[in-house]
């Protein structure tokens, strides 16, 4: 299978040594290549009236316009995929948090711990914004899942992708769903929800920014929950600007529950796949293990 840039990975797929009979996914040049991402800060200046708008602009700045004529038709995911998948997410995150101000003043190793720990929801809340808008502009069909990664836009049909689990599991994708499914009916439900909210660009930037504070802070506790409850609070701050100043609303308190309606789904499922992960892991179900293991605690 070829991947779908075509470009090396910054992942390596290490060979089993004499004291493990696992092999070791080695996340080191990725996790170099994200801090320098961070220390080099962001790539295109941006003068916002304040973090969240700066931050949005940022988020447009990394998403491609959508092209259903120029994306590569998939058909089966296998490990190649899925590390250029991860990389794509990690170095996407990396790049977008060098627009929040406030995030760049923290310590360097503050700052990389808390993109250990928000990666993986925030690429499962932008994933489902993008599937939302490409349905409801029609760009795609509604069994379709469009998807930008890298420069390289890809599409396959949901139900009919073979997924290739070879690489870290003795069991197939169909035998693993005897741990447990995704409920296709709360996907659905999750996607309706986004396409009728219809988020604008600050709205989906402040939805991202609610999911990982909340959900980093919770998980690490003490110095970091600090940091996120404040920067949770200038972003709200931010947010009632926008509504009372560009848009001249002042009673948007149901746009809000339906933005942490979708994000309190998305924080379930985290929840739900790693008690299905420990599960598995009793029954010694994979056969990888991860250099940094803090950066897959929610996959």
């Amino acid at each position: 299978m070829s991947t779908f840039t075509g470009r090396p990975n910054l992942i390596i797929y290490c060979a089993p040594s004499e004291k493990s009979q696992k092999t070791v996914i080695d996340v080191q040049f990725l996790l170099e290549k994200a801090s320098n991402v961070l220390m080099n800060g962001a790539e295109t200046p941006i003068l916002a009236a304040n973090s969240l708008e700066k931050l949005s602009f940022g988020f447009q700045y990394l998403r491609k316009k959508p092209d259903i004529s120029k994306a590569k038709v998939i058909t089966k995911v296998g490990r190649d995929q899925t590390f250029e998948l991860w990389q794509s997410d990690v170095l996407k995150v990396s790049k977008w948090l060098t627009y929040f101000d406030e995030f760049q003043e923290l310590p360097h190793q503050q700052k990389m711990d808390m993109l250990k720990g928000i990666w993986i929801i925030w690429s499962r809340l932008e994933k489902l914004a993008t599937i939302a808008m490409t349905r409801r502009e029609k760009i795609c069909e509604e069994n379709q899942v469009f998807l930008d990664i890298d420069d390289c836009q890809v599409v396959f049909e949901m139900g009919s992708l073979e997924i290739d689990l070879s690489w870290c599991s003795k069991y197939t994708f169909e035998q693993l769903k005897f741990f447990g499914k995704p409920k296709v009916e709360i996907i659905d439900e999750m996607i309706r929800t986004m396409m009728n909210l219809q988020p604008s660009d600050v709205e989906l930037t402040y939805m991202l920014c609610q999911l990982c504070l909340h959900h980093v802070g919770r998980r690490y506790q003490g110095e970091i929950l600090e940091v996120t409850d404040r920067l949770q609070g200038i972003l709200a701050d931010n947010l009632h600007e926008y509504y009372s100043n560009r848009m001249g609303v002042q009673n948007y308190s149901r746009r809000i529950a339906n933005m942490m309606k979708i994000n309190n789904w998305v924080r379930q499922g985290i929840q739900q796949r790693r008690a299905k992960v420990e599960l598995m892991n009793i029954f010694d179900v994979f056969y990888v293990e991860y250099s940094d293991p803090e950066m897959f605690v929610d996959f």
